[in-house]
């Protein structure tokens, strides 16, 4: 079992204190670090709570891509005579049935989130490069943070607000 946090991560090549260091320079009176954490913090807070929550597009000028979520619709299909079933594995159940059915390891049975919660549509974090006018687009890669995606799936979840909806572009 895997206890630290690793796989996935994206190497950053700029980070706060990069972002920082270029602020001071270019103004004469700047404000102290942990101010400007705080600030850049509390506007990244904002705009994932406007982006979840009011449906915003975020196009940050200067990157000229568009952040926002999308939703698409599981229903498993059978093609050719075979199964397909393109929803996302439940890994916690999984593992669980493999811990205790070991036939059903050595056959590698998944279990797959029905999601009826949502009308079996799963909701993605989505960065949209249309209209970006640089070179080797395809190279940039955009992961959503872990605070993003645990607040997208608390308020998929919250039945005291409206059933959650966006647009549905795949």
């Amino acid at each position: 079992m895997i206890t630290k946090r690793t796989e996935g991560r994206i190497k950053v090549d700029y980070g706060m204190t990069d972002y920082y260091k270029y602020y001071c320079k270019d103004n004469d009176n700047p404000v102290s670090r942990i101010t400007f954490n705080k600030i850049i913090t509390a506007f990244n807070e904002k705009v994932v709570d406007l982006i979840i929550n009011e449906g915003l597009e975020f196009t940050p000028t200067t990157l000229q891509m568009t952040f926002c979520i999308r939703k698409t619709q599981r229903i498993p299909k059978i093609k050719n005579g075979k199964l397909i079933n393109t929803s996302p594995i439940d890994w916690k159940t999984t593992n669980k049935l493999w811990e205790e059915d070991s036939e059903a390891k050595d056959k590698k049975i998944l279990i797959k989130f029905l999601n009826n919660h949502s009308s079996k549509y799963v909701f993605r974090i989505k960065s949209i490069k249309s209209g970006y006018p640089y070179t080797n687009k395809k190279l940039y890669r955009f992961k959503a943070s872990r605070f993003f995606q645990r607040s997208l799936s608390a308020r998929i979840l919250d039945t005291s607000k409206d059933n959650f909806n966006c647009f549905n572009l795949y």
